[in-house]
């Protein structure tokens, strides 16, 4: 029962705190808050890739620190962008990374 109680907990939340702006943006959505909005995206995306390449945890600190997931990560942007396929940037990734690992990077 408690599990029941914790996902319906969860969604009730969820909802909470989509619906308002769900209500707010029903009609036309002015210009300014469209080319606003046009920047989320991005913004989450660098706020969820960024301090995986750039940050080591060494006790309880953490410091920026270049090791083999910053030049993996630019190889598999490169790729990205030359390709547009995913699972080769995917596999190109990977594969510099265990390359660097391997080398000692």
């Amino acid at each position: 029962m408690t599990i029941w109680l914790t996902i319906l907990g969860m969604a009730l939340v969820t909802y909470a705190t989509r619906a308002p702006m769900m209500l707010a943006l029903r009609g036309e959505v002015a210009p300014w808050l469209r080319r606003w909005l046009e920047f989320v995206p991005v913004a989450v995306f660098v706020a969820l890739i960024l301090p995986p390449l750039l940050l080591r945890t060494r006790g309880d600190a953490q410091a920026i620190a270049i090791g083999p997931a910053l030049p993996a990560g630019i190889i598999g942007a490169l790729v990205a962008w030359r390709t547009g396929n995913t699972l080769l940037t995917i596999a190109a990734g990977i594969l510099a990374f265990w390359i660097l690992r391997w080398i000692g990077i």
